[in-house]
């Protein structure tokens, strides 16, 4: 597993238009470290941003199945399912720690509301299962993958969202920021695996070329 974590970073140089894609990652975590930070860890919104981070990674990587030469290749099918998952969960892992730590400070600052703090967290939690889930269905299904995410997404922040004045914030936060980040760190685990499981039901399928469109114009 080490070695195939190790080989998925190595890899990423390789992935389709990197300093667009390096780009567009470091604007997206800066941007979220950003809203973290004014925000004082009462949004979602610059979580979202910088967890998008993991998503970057697993995508470089999926780009190269797209090659004909890795297609003829044994790596083929750990290119496809194993290492863009292990990859992206290891910089998710990462990244949650962070914010993790982050919510630690700011209720030991006491610079905002700690059921607020806390309760973003398990939005986040919440979102990060989601996330996992469109990233398991959108390099074979793309549209069925962005409609189901565009939905589940809007869904369950409308619903947690609402339900944070019902008094439901105030019942995750009696949980404790333990609890919750422990369930933060069960969600990218459970995540991780529903993707491989995922990958393994969908391995035959093609790739969508909606996903992929740009590799499969600028191939013709």
């Amino acid at each position: 597993m080490l070695k195939d974590i190790k080989l998925g970073f190595k890899l990423l140089k390789y992935g389709y238009k990197l300093k667009l894609n390096v780009i567009m990652l470091v604007f997206f975590a800066i941007f979220g470290i950003a809203s973290e930070i004014f925000s004082k860890g009462t949004s979602i919104i610059g979580g979202v941003y910088f967890m998008m981070s993991g998503m970057f990674t697993f995508q470089l990587i999926m780009s190269m199945d797209v090659s004909e030469l890795i297609q003829s290749t044994s790596l083929k099918k750990k290119l496809q399912i194993y290492i863009p998952v292990l990859a992206s969960t290891v910089i998710n892992l990462i990244i949650f720690t962070i914010f993790v730590v982050e919510r630690v400070v700011l209720i030991q600052m006491g610079v905002a509301d700690k059921t607020q703090i806390i309760y973003t967290l398990f939005m986040l939690d919440v979102i990060l299962l989601i996330t996992y889930l469109y990233t398991s269905i959108c390099y074979k299904y793309f549209v069925l993958g962005f409609i189901l995410f565009m939905v589940m997404f809007m869904a369950a922040f409308m619903a947690l969202d609402n339900s944070a004045f019902m008094g439901f914030a105030d019942t995750i936060a009696a949980l404790g920021l333990p609890v919750i980040a422990l369930f933060g760190y069960i969600a990218i685990f459970a995540g991780g695996a529903l993707e491989i499981l995922i990958g393994e039901l969908l391995y035959k399928k093609p790739l969508s070329e909606f996903a992929f469109r740009g590799f499969f114009r600028d191939a013709k």
